[in-house]
């Protein structure tokens, strides 16, 4: 998918030790940075290893490995000097196999309050794979990366993984709809007996607890049929995403990436800074139509 979707090479880094495969990773080469990132716009892409020490030697052999110099940024991994590890993100996961009451109980006192009010409202949730849900929950995507001042992905990524996920049942859209309007929407995908909440949009023009049923929604119908619901990464200075996957019972877990042979003085996208913050301030006067464009334009760039 990401090359169809942004002409990316994959490349193999495969570490042997008497003929015998030990360790290997999957990278791609970032256009702007010219970093070999594993995995470009992945979450985390730590290599494989058949025991831990393999990890590190094969971290150590793609730094002596010619020619040089070389940049690298392996997300899920420490690395061991001379890499650089940067410590800043946690992954979150909630576990689905308990029984529903179970889980319901490990909601925060305030989440389970915002289900109740919710649940008295005029909200409907609705899910699936068709092209008309990828759609309503774009529209809400282009939004909320506004909102957030960052450029959006093209249309053409989404329309890329309904149509190589979607066949085999593992692509599902949930859109939640207050009083005729779309409020808040994610796309899944399933690997397994995981669950993957992999994006999200939410209009904030208007107060809702739409999301917080929308998420209520997704668990009651995997908890019987996945072990985990997989949130994603997460800053851990971006404060109120943190509280809100927590408030959902989720555990955390850390995730860090090593960088060679320096980490990048820009690693995140939640807290930015310097010209970075900038340029967020002017992106979100931008008109949705220009942001579509240049998140068409520019999205391939920020891998």
């Amino acid at each position: 998918m990401l090359t169809r979707a942004y002409a990316f090479a994959p490349i193999l880094a495969i570490l042997y030790q008497h003929n015998t495969v030990v360790a290997a990773g999957v990278l791609a080469r970032a256009r702007l940075s010219g970093r070999f990132i594993s995995l470009p716009f992945s979450d985390r892409c730590p290599p494989l290893f058949r025991w831990p020490e393999a990890g590190r030697d094969l971290l150590q052999a793609l730094v002596a490995q010619p020619p040089a110099p070389r940049a690298y940024e392996i997300r899920g991994i420490a690395g061991p000097p001379p890499w650089e590890t940067v410590e800043c993100f946690v992954s979150w996961s909630l576990n689905l196999a308990r029984p529903l009451a179970h889980i319901e109980k490990t909601l925060s006192a305030g989440f389970r309050r915002n289900l109740r009010r919710a649940s008295r409202l005029p909200i409907a949730i609705e899910r699936g794979s068709s092209s008309d849900l990828l759609q309503r929950f774009y529209a809400m995507q282009l939004e909320s990366r506004r909102r957030l001042g960052l450029p959006p992905q093209p249309r053409h990524f989404f329309e890329l993984a309904r149509e190589i996920f979607a066949p085999s049942g593992n692509f599902e859209v949930w859109v939640a709809r207050e009083r005729g309007r779309d409020m808040a929407s994610a796309v899944l995908l399933r690997d397994g007996d995981v669950v993957h909440y992999k994006w999200g949009a939410r209009r904030a023009t208007l107060p809702s607890l739409a999301n917080h049923l929308l998420f209520w929604s997704v668990i009651e119908e995997f908890a019987p049929r996945a072990r985990a619901l997989d949130l994603g990464r997460t800053d851990v200075r971006n404060q109120g995403l943190m509280r809100f996957k927590k408030e959902l019972g989720a555990g955390a877990t850390a995730l860090p990436s090593a960088f060679y042979p320096r980490a990048p003085r820009q690693i995140s996208a939640e807290s930015l800074t310097g010209a970075f913050a900038i340029a967020a301030r002017i992106w979100r006067r931008l008109p949705i139509f220009a942001t579509e464009l240049g998140g068409r334009i520019l999205y391939r760039f920020l891998a």
